[in-house]
């Protein structure tokens, strides 16, 4: 960190200001700073013999990180990007290409959670063809690792697949640490059963994933871990697996570390479960916790139709065909916001429901469209299911409500 390289030590960091407990606080992120003490202490650390100092009128290059770094914890992605670049220009300047790249990679992490997938993808592309991130070098598995993840949120998912495998290789040919590899498997697995790879995917659990999970530090790490393990066995059918591995999970994500995580684990367990058709109070407890949580980080479109599509979803399975109906019609007309295999989901839940009501067209077209999109995106199981569900409604047959799709 800033402070280390500088030999500096708390006491000294804080001054007459802040005691070193308080520094102590701030560097480990259980603390938030307010703008005059972002400044105060990156004046101080600017102000080290021998360190780059900023031009006149301008920022130091460790204010625009800092501010960066609290735009990201404060969700606010769209002034972190902007923060980002600025300090990566500065770190150029300062002759660091290390830290170019390194906060380059971090605006490139802001468009993702801005969902501007396309812009994500071209920046991360970017990264990971730089000499600096050339086979062998440490900074390779982060850039394969958000192009993965960027991939699977635009439907690009045989491309998701292909990066994500680069990640794991770089990172296990570099010996990364538990933590980083466990982003890696993460990444991978990921990947693997969103394109119906259920099987490789759980064998990497199985096989690598857990036992990364023992050794793990820290304990939001490991939550994240075992979700992504329960969301591979829901996946593939083994619901008690899924349950078990969600539940570890809920013990260990914290919503007071990470409110935005915690949120997106409610989200996802309560789909999960939804798509195995349980209908139960656990499921409202999910959903509720979502929305209670969106509510309070006031999320984004994607965020909130999920949650609608859940909610619609519930109604499917209580029967009531035309309140479902109702709220996925509207989720339906909005899903440019929704990832292609999101859209497809929404488009084949809402087929359902119009099927039980009787409107047969209506219903074959959304299902056609569903395994359109499903096929276009390399989710070829779930196009599959989808097309199959379409040609029951055009002859009239009956379709289920719970039959799997790789929610």
């Amino acid at each position: 960190m800033a402070r280390a390289e500088r030999l500096l030590t708390q006491e000294e960091l804080g001054g007459d200001v802040f005691q070193a407990r308080d520094v102590s606080m701030l560097e480990k992120g259980r603390r938030e700073p307010t703008g005059g003490a972002i400044r105060f202490l990156a004046e101080r650390l600017t102000a080290v013999p021998g360190f780059p100092q900023p031009g006149a009128g301008e920022d130091s290059r460790l204010f625009l990180e800092f501010s960066a770094v609290q735009a990201w914890d404060e969700r606010n992605y769209q002034n972190a990007h902007r923060l980002s670049r600025l300090a990566a220009e500065a770190a150029l300047v300062e002759g660091d290409p290390f830290g170019w790249w390194e906060l380059s990679l971090i605006a490139a992490a802001c468009l993702r959670r801005l969902h501007d997938y396309a812009g994500c993808i071209a920046e991360a592309e970017r990264l990971a063809q730089h000499p600096l991130a050339a086979e062998g070098q440490p900074l390779r598995p982060q850039a394969e690792a958000l192009l993965a993840t960027a991939c699977q949120g635009a439907g690009r998912l045989p491309e998701a697949v292909l990066h994500a495998r680069r990640a794991l290789d770089a990172g296990v040919l570099l010996r990364l640490n538990a933590d980083q590899l466990i982003d890696a498997y993460e990444a991978l697995i990921a990947a693997l059963s969103e394109s119906g790879l259920q099987e490789e995917a759980w064998g990497h659990c199985q096989a690598l994933l857990l036992p990364l999970l023992e050794a793990a530090s820290d304990t939001q790490t490991t939550g994240k871990g075992y979700w992504a393990v329960g969301n591979v066995a829901f996946r593939r059918g083994d619901t008690a697996a899924g349950l078990r591995f969600h539940a570890k999970a809920e013990s260990l994500l914290n919503p007071e570390a990470d409110l935005e995580t915690w949120a997106a684990f409610n989200r996802s367990s309560a789909a999960m479960r939804l798509a195995e058709g349980l209908h139960d109070t656990a499921t409202s407890r999910f959903m509720d916790q979502a929305e209670t949580a969106l509510s309070v980080l006031g999320g984004s479109e994607e965020d909130i139709l999920e949650n609608q599509h859940s909610r619609g979803r519930w109604h499917q399975l209580s029967g009531n065909h035309q309140a479902a109906v109702d709220i996925l019609a509207d989720v339906y007309a909005r899903r440019a916001a929704l990832s292609p295999q999101g859209a497809a989901e929404v488009a084949l839940h809402l087929g359902l429901s119009r099927a039980a009501l009787g409107e047969t067209s209506s219903a074959v077209h959304l299902l056609d469209d569903s395994a359109r999109v499903f096929f276009d995106a390399g989710a070829l199981d779930r196009a599959e299911h989808a097309a199959r569900l379409a040609g029951q409604a055009r002859a009239g047959t009956p379709v289920g409500l719970t039959a799997r799709t790789g929610t």
